[in-house]
């Protein structure tokens, strides 16, 4: 079988300049955040056109921290970049807030927050969105607050026609079984998952992917370091591959380099290795 061959900026954060976070001001609107400034060769509105012309990949994860501006000017020319490249937006990884917080005014905050960042990912074309399980206080675990804010965000993910994703990114999803909780406990076709095969603990990580498989529609092939036959060496790739097949899976499979080495050379070497699959 085959799967669709994406790539996200994340894989070229060092080359994309400042990473955003983003907070609501006074009217409700993004009040952009500077985060962490890099170099940058690449743009966000040039990414399509550059992931299609060197990679030859022509569906791309956009993160929100990438977004410098979040206006209806700035979104009409990147879908009109998306459009002149021939490319599709796959899943738009959302960064801001914590849909865990006990404080219930912060938690608002943050879900209105990370909604505006969902209309943003319909605006654009994308069918998922990806949102954060979050963190609490250690020892004042409440797994049924994180459902009530993924509830809510599956519903607003239905008005908008797209797909609320949960990633094993750490903090509560960090254990395999509160994804399953979470997944149950929205008890939503619009809230899926998104597994990452390099996220979880080496002690944990077939049996917890093989957990998350039957409810992906995304998935992030991670890839960090590669041996001289273009295999991956921190983990075992092929056996993932193996796993994902047997699951059903008909998704798109992102590139995400997070390697020590050169990130336009490791994402080249991804690109090849998973193309053999």
């Amino acid at each position: 079988m085959a799967y669709t061959l994406a790539v996200s900026t994340w894989s070229f954060h060092k080359h994309m300049g400042t990473l955003h976070a983003t907070e609501l001001d006074e009217r409700g609107e993004h009040r952009f955040v500077d985060r962490h400034e890099f170099p940058q060769d690449i743009t966000l509105l040039d990414f399509p056109q550059f992931a299609r012309e060197r990679y030859g990949i022509e569906a791309v994860e956009l993160c929100q921290m990438h977004f410098p501006r979040s206006d209806k000017a700035y979104l009409d020319d990147l879908r009109g970049r998306l459009a002149e490249a021939g490319s599709a937006v796959v899943n738009v990884p959302i960064d801001v807030g914590n849909i865990s917080e006990p404080d219930a005014s912060v938690r608002r905050h943050d879900l209105d927050n990370i909604k505006k960042w969902m209309d943003v990912s319909a605006y654009i074309g994308s069918p998922c969105a990806r949102v954060n399980s979050g963190r609490q206080p250690e020892g004042h675990e409440d797994i049924d607050l994180t459902i009530g804010s993924y509830a809510e965000l599956a519903e607003h993910a239905g008005t908008l026609g797209i797909t609320l994703l949960l990633e094993n990114h750490g903090g509560l999803s960090a254990d395999p079984n509160n994804i399953i909780k979470l997944v149950e406990g929205v008890g939503s076709e619009r809230f899926r998952l998104c597994p990452d095969f390099g996220n979880f603990d080496e002690s944990i990580r077939y049996q917890a992917l093989e957990m998350m498989f039957p409810y992906a529609v995304m998935t992030h092939a991670k890839t960090f370091e590669f041996d001289e036959q273009g295999r991956e060496v921190r983990y075992d790739l092929d056996r993932c591959m193996k796993m994902l097949a047997a699951s059903g899976y008909r998704g798109p499979l992102s590139i995400e380099f997070e390697g020590p080495g050169d990130q336009y050379d490791g994402v080249a070497k991804s690109a090849a290795l998973l193309r053999r699959y």
